[in-house]
């Protein structure tokens, strides 16, 4: 095993034509393992006292541990060697008293909180689905037919795209418990999703909106899962972007709602123009909120609102239509009845920040055109019809110019 003062820009560019390892001079024992197909990992090599035998520990792949925490791990077991201890035992033991709980919350802190906008979806799924199957098992004993269970009794019960959810969020803990050293294999790998999801296309009728609004005043439900959803119908954003409103993305004075880039789904900062009616709504809650500009407005005991919460809320309290609904098909509805008043189709993307379509391509390219006064002309005009809607009268439908295209 060659040595070799490591440096962070030789672990950088370093490759292989056959697997190699390479002992770094400033912590005896430290080695970078890289091979052919580019991954590098730190280990420990040492010889065990007991029985002379040597013994290889792995600390993680390389970049996601960097030199110096590389270096800080290897110094901290090869000082335990030192004074008779022995890492790759430790490491086992570690490996075999660790529940699937307690692996899943190491996976949401070191994991999916520092990589996912979606942590809390992989969270709560665990919670519900995952551990009251197997999250006391000790994670090494976890079986592939037991992860069959979970997944095909939800199939089974008509739940197949919660079932295929399921899967992908197993399917990532133990990748990453394998990729971290906790396990040598995961149960998960092979399996495939039990059916493929209906994809939803769902589009509330005016009579369901109609019946859906007025029964919210009476829903069992607090008064910012109320506000939120009027949200949905009003702006046509998503339930988790709304749910996260702050107030410092709202701006009275010029009645507009700033999600930010960290916030939407697809990482652009997105200006949403608010309608008399939709400010009317968010106005009461401002002066509820604190004055910090990242203060969230609607709370449930001081944290924010969820959006799996309103989909709960919209569940048990808000089924009065003929067929079941979901949050998410009031953005759908919202855009089809856009559609419908005759907005322009490159508008309605506007009003959605969706880069689909006519926004896609060249023109989502080379025109920085953001539609800001045909956002607010479509949003005001779609604000008149949904009261109308509510109310019980025929709107009119007033066509919006479609813009050229610069």
């Amino acid at each position: 095993m060659p040595r070799k003062n490591l440096t962070s820009r030789f672990c950088d560019t370093v490759k292989v034509e056959v697997r190699s390892d390479y002992q770094d001079e400033i912590v005896r024992g430290l080695a970078l393992r890289v091979s052919p197909n580019g991954i590098k990992t730190w280990n420990v090599v040492y010889t065990r006292e007991s029985d002379g035998s040597k013994q290889r520990v792995k600390i993680g792949r390389y970049p996601a541990v960097t030199l110096e925490k590389a270096r800080t791990a290897a110094l901290k077991m090869v000082t335990a060697v030192a004074e008779g201890g022995d890492p790759a035992d430790a490491k086992r033991a570690q490996r075999a008293a660790i529940t699937v709980e307690a692996l899943g919350e190491l996976y949401i802190e070191k994991h999916a909180k520092r990589n996912k906008k979606t942590w809390a979806e992989d969270e709560r799924l665990l919670k519900r689905e995952v551990y009251p199957a197997i999250g006391a098992m000790k994670a090494f004993a976890v079986k592939r037919r037991d992860v069959l269970d979970i997944i095909e009794a939800k199939a089974e019960a008509g739940r197949v795209a919660q079932s295929t959810q399921i899967l992908a969020v197993v399917r990532k803990l133990f990748n990453w418990a394998v990729d971290g050293d906790y396990l040598s294999v995961s149960p998960a790998i092979g399996i495939r999703p039990r059916g493929k999801a209906v994809k939803r296309d769902r589009v509330l009728s005016d009579g369901e909106v109609r019946a859906i609004w007025n029964a919210l005043p009476e829903a069992g439900m607090s008064d910012a899962t109320r506000a939120i959803i009027r949200l949905l119908f009003l702006t046509g954003q998503r339930s988790g972007e709304v749910c996260g409103m702050t107030r410092g993305e709202i701006d009275v004075d010029a009645a507009t709602w700033t999600i930010p880039g960290t916030r939407a789904k697809n990482g652009l900062t997105h200006v949403v123009p608010l309608s008399t009616a939709a400010l009317a709504t968010i106005e009461p809650v401002l002066g509820k909120a604190g004055e910090e500009p990242d203060a969230p407005l609607f709370t449930r005991i001081g944290e924010p609102i969820e959006s799996n919460a309103i989909a709960r809320a919209a569940r048990r309290e808000l089924q009065v239509t003929r067929e079941p609904w979901t949050p998410h098909d009031i953005r759908r509805t919202v855009a089809t009845g856009m559609a419908g008043q005759g907005i322009a189709p490159h508008v309605v993307e506007a009003v959605l920040n969706h880069i689909s379509g006519f926004r896609a391509g060249v023109a989502g390219v080379y025109n920085r055109n953001q539609y800001e006064p045909e956002k607010r002309r479509a949003l005001d005009q779609w604000a008149e019809h949904l009261d109308a809607i509510v109310a019980g009268r025929k709107a009119k439908i007033v066509p919006l110019r479609a813009e050229a295209v610069s």
